[in-house]
């Protein structure tokens, strides 16, 4: 009997490790399918600043991740995989959040 639960479980084991592997994979490549826009602008100086702009990019559903970087006046937003963010709208929440825009960059990652 305790034969029969050994190999049952070696079993198990053996066919659960390439099931977690096929999903590393695809996990793998839905990641680097993402976009990050890289956004430039004027007048960000404080946390204040960076709460705000996370809050206005963050409600966006493209939006996976922003993050405020205020020694560059930067704002680097990490698009969700396969998801989009046009120009216009980016200057759009730029604008609503009380910044001038100064530089779009797109990168995939």
């Amino acid at each position: 009997m305790k034969l029969i639960k050994l190999a049952l479980a070696t079993t198990t084991i053996a066919f659960a490790a390439p099931i977690a592997t096929a999903q590393d994979a695809a996990t793998d490549t839905a990641i680097s399918a993402q976009t990050m826009v890289n956004v430039k602008v004027n007048g960000m100086v404080c946390d204040f600043c960076a709460r705000a702009v996370t809050k206005v990019f963050g409600k966006q559903e493209a939006v996976e991740n922003v993050h405020v970087d205020l020694d560059n006046g930067e704002i680097h937003v990490t698009l969700k995989p396969g998801a989009a963010l046009s120009d216009e709208t980016v200057a759009d929440l730029v604008k609503k959040s009380g910044y001038d825009l100064v530089a779009i960059e797109r990168e995939t990652a």
